[in-house]
């Protein structure tokens, strides 16, 4: 039986309009002084050198972002969410169709409490696992999430290249391509059950903000 493959790449979505907020949240100045985009992109460095941020809006991200890191448009001119903006699951497919790895770490660009040292471990878990056990390299399509309130949290969590398929082909037939939940229900999943719950909050309001400068990290 073949060693699972180690090819990872990461993808951050900045593609959100970050309407509840009132501002650009991937812009947002966190304790340390850092941008939320530029944090998260550090952290996703120390995982793997190939990382991609997909946005609408790359000429407003470019300047800012750490060197090695790529940018690809989101287009939402071709889809039929073009009216209220692509979604997340768009964003995803448009950057995956793009990245070589044979794995994907997706991150969001609003995750002020992300870490390095636990998506490494996750990493390591994940890797070991499938090569341990005989029936996981033939599941597929396969993702490993941490389970979270409303279900699987999607937007910090690693995916095995036959979803991307899978993800094109739900977004083409699919009546509620919003919605990642739902997709999610029609992969199988691994979960991680090690993943700090402060990793996982993200920031969608000025609370949620004020919240990040009031909680001390760690």
């Amino acid at each position: 039986m073949a060693a699972p493959s180690s090819s990872l790449s990461a993808i951050i979505l900045a593609g959100g309009h970050s309407r509840r907020m009132g501002q650009d949240k991937a812009l947002l100045k966190t304790p340390s002084g850092q941008s939320l985009l530029i944090q998260t992109a550090q952290i996703a460095q120390q995982i793997t050198p190939d990382v991609t941020v997909v946005t609408a809006w790359p000429d407003r991200y470019q300047p800012i972002l750490p060197s090695g890191v790529q940018l690809i448009r989101e287009s939402v001119s071709s889809s039929s969410m073009a009216a209220s903006g692509a979604g997340p699951l768009s964003g995803f497919a448009q950057g995956w169709s793009q990245i070589q790895g044979d794995w994907c770490l997706l991150l969001a660009c609003d995750l002020p409490y992300l870490e390095a040292a636990p998506l490494s471990q996750w990493w390591r878990w994940l890797l070991a696992n499938r090569s341990t056990n005989p029936l996981a390299p033939s599941i597929a399509p396969m993702a490993s999430l941490a389970p979270g309130i409303k279900g699987w949290e999607p937007l910090c969590g690693y995916y095995h290249r036959p979803c991307l398929a899978a993800l094109q082909h739900y977004l083409e037939v699919s009546a509620n391509a919003h919605s990642f939940q739902a997709w999610l229900t029609t992969i199988s999943v691994e979960p991680y059950p090690h993943l700090p719950p402060q990793m996982l909050f993200n920031c969608n309001t000025p609370q949620d903000w004020a919240t990040v400068h009031q909680t001390p990290r760690g």
